[in-house]
């Protein structure tokens, strides 16, 4: 049997109803510009129906309706996706403009960056090739020398400082990480006691996930959520956060680079879980971007180190190969090595040499046919008696003691490269330092790329070495093909005040290739470029064994600087490109978010609308049922009194 209030009670619950989904709808109204707010929605639900009885047999009546739970319009796929995009995004954009800097750095747009100082220094060259014996054309050499080496260097100082920056940006950053991961932990441990009874935390929800959404500009993240509504977040094989528990992300202390092998010249830092120690490596996000960044900077400071490096080696070692206006020299044994003479009269001059480089003095046994020489049968070879000399049974050749253009006096500087790490190296011959104090790497072998000192004191210039001193002899063998060999010539019988100023020109736009089919004297130098490519393809060894190693650049010393500013433009419009792209793609994935999450004023105005007039018809139908019942216990059981 039907209780006679039971319409009321029906009534109640649709009042209660709709006030519920009123107060839900203005929630939503005011909430509509809050950051992360998710549309709640009010579940509603029929009540259980009670039974009957009619003239027919029973029937059931419903009992109203009933709030099963207010929960968030929210599209769990479209955060996945979001949180999938975003960190590549921040990524993209963060190495943009770490590339905006480095093209800044590298900007040869006002004819004041490196580009303008090679062609002004190589154009220097050009010019005392005519005018060699000019005072000034000297100093201009070594002026644009300076230029070079100052624009160079602070090139490089700007990539440290950059360096610096981004480890600075990344320093506090780690700390914005770790505070996001401490609020998310805070946020699991309210939400996860508010939820035991099967209510939902909305609002803490909706607040939760902005700051995971924050958390994926960072680092790539995986978020999961337990059964207690926890939330678990990984990160790189790392768990940052597990429901009530957390790691702690810190930043390891400097190390300087010199703690790797050779003193780099920059600090280092890295990223470490505070709990174990182990260094934490983002596979995407602004974290990311800070690493890759600061690998960016020191890839060009390596480019810059081999430049100088060229400049330490060929260039010196073509500018030593060349006589100074002093005319001073040096006697060098068969391996090279430097021999003091204290008496040239022990010397004994030598005009010929045997195919096995042994001597032959200017004797009545040598005999010319054809225009060649011949001692007996075998055909020797014409020298320069001033340059070939016999002490005992050792041959010495008198050669230019010419001094080294940049770097220290006459110190050797050799290039060197590190198989195992991939790493170029420069070693200078230097008895005052260690080992591994002469083991120069990055930073540190462009501040060795200085003028010589002894070019700037007085009558300084008169050091630079213009005339060249060795001469191209060519040989016409019975196959038919011509051996060339290149032999010392004295000072007396240099060739031109300019020829070693027109080679050193040369190693600045002609190919190592061109050089060696053309068989010109620096030659020996090219022999020995050091424009390396890390990155190159495999090339045989002595022995024909492929080495995956390294290549040395064919390419001239300005082609290189030209290559590596066309890399960097490519690489900044590649991009540019890609965080376009993905810009395009999160405003897709935003717009789809909230299409769903999002407050639309249209739709709560029409739901303040349709809850509205369901509360006033309810309380209306509310009063009839009461004036009913007012009329059934007020007027049963009166009449006839």
């Amino acid at each position: 049997m039907r209780s006679t209030f039971a319409g009321l009670n029906t009534m109640v619950r649709g009042i209660l109803a709709n006030q519920l989904s009123l107060d839900t709808t203005g929630h939503n109204i005011t909430n509509a510009g809050t950051d992360g707010y998710s549309r709640q929605v009010v579940t509603l639900a029929t009540t259980y129906s009670e039974e009957r009885s009619s003239l027919h047999g029973t029937v059931r009546v419903g009992t109203g309706v009933d709030a099963l739970a207010v929960e968030r319009a929210r599209n769990i796929y479209a955060d996945i996706q979001y949180r999938n995009e975003n960190p590549s995004q921040q990524y993209f954009k963060t190495m943009a403009v770490n590339y905006d800097k480095l093209e800044t750095i590298f900007d040869d747009s006002k004819n004041l960056g490196i580009e303008a100082a090679i062609n002004h220094f190589y154009q220097s060259w050009v010019d005392l090739s005519t005018t060699a014996s000019n005072s000034a054309s000297r100093v201009e050499v070594i002026e644009q020398g300076k230029n070079l080496s100052d624009t160079i260097q602070t090139a490089t100082q700007e990539l440290q400082d950059q360096i610096r920056s981004q480890y600075e940006d990344m320093k506090s950053e780690v700390l914005q990480v770790d505070d996001l991961l401490e609020q998310i932990l805070t946020f699991n441990k309210q939400i996860i006691p508010q939820e035991v009874s099967g209510a939902t935390a909305n609002d803490l929800r909706d607040q939760r996930d902005v700051l995971v959404d924050q958390l994926s500009n960072y680092i790539n993240i995986s978020v999961t959520e337990d059964d207690f509504g926890g939330y678990q977040i990984n990160s790189g094989g790392v768990t940052l956060v597990n429901g009530l528990s957390r790691s702690h992300l810190v930043t390891s202390n400097g190390v300087s680079s010199s703690f790797y092998g050779v003193d780099y010249g920059v600090t280092d830092y890295s990223m470490k879980i505070k709990e174990s120690n182990v260094v934490f490596l983002p596979q995407n996000g602004i974290l990311k971007a800070r690493l890759d960044s600061i690998e960016e900077c020191k890839s060009y400071i390596d480019k810059l180190a081999d430049m100088a490096s060229f400049m330490l080696t060929a260039f010196n070692e073509q500018h030593k190969q060349g006589w100074d206006l002093n005319g001073t020299y040096k006697f060098v044994n068969e391996d090279g090595e430097t021999v003091t003479v204290s008496d040239e009269s022990d010397l004994t001059q030598v005009n010929y040499l045997r195919e096995d480089g042994t001597a032959v003095r200017d004797d009545s046994s040598v005999t010319i046919k054809d225009g060649k020489y011949y001692v007996g049968n075998a055909e020797v070879t014409k020298v320069d008696a001033d340059t070939m000399y016999l002490r005992g049974s050792t041959l010495l050749t008198k050669v230019p003691d010419s001094i080294n253009f940049f770097g220290k006096g006459s110190i050797e500087y050799e290039y060197r490269y590190d198989e195992i790490n991939n790493k170029n190296y420069l070693y200078k011959y230097d008895s005052e330092f260690t080992d591994t104090e002469n083991l120069l790497s990055g930073v540190r072998i462009v501040e060795a790329l200085e003028v010589n000192s002894i070019l700037s004191q007085n009558r300084g210039d008169r050091r630079v070495a213009a005339a060249t001193s060795q001469e191209v002899i060519e040989t016409l063998n019975s196959d038919g093909t011509i051996t060339r060999s290149y032999l010392p010539k004295s000072w007396g019988t240099r060739t031109g005040d300019g020829t070693n100023a027109v080679y050193l020109s040369e190693l600045f736009n002609i190919s190592h290739d061109t050089i060696l089919s053309d068989a010109k004297p620096n030659k020996l130098v090219s022999e020995k470029f050091i424009l390396r490519d890390l990155e190159g393809n495999a090339i045989p060894d002595d022995e024909g064994n492929e080495q995956q190693t390294t290549v040395i650049s064919r390419l001239s010393f300005n082609a290189y600087y030209q290559n590596a500013m066309s890399t960097l433009g490519i690489d900044a419009y590649s991009t540019d490109t890609n965080y376009e792209a993905l810009q395009a793609v999160m405003t897709q994935i935003n717009n789809w978010r909230d299409s769903t999450s999002g407050v639309d004023w249209n739709e709560e105005l029409t739901n303040m609308i349709k809850f509205q007039k369901g509360f006033t018809a309810c309380s209306r139908c509310l009063n009839a049922m009461d004036e009913c019942l007012d009329r059934l216990v007020s007027s049963t059981g009166v009449v006839g009194r």
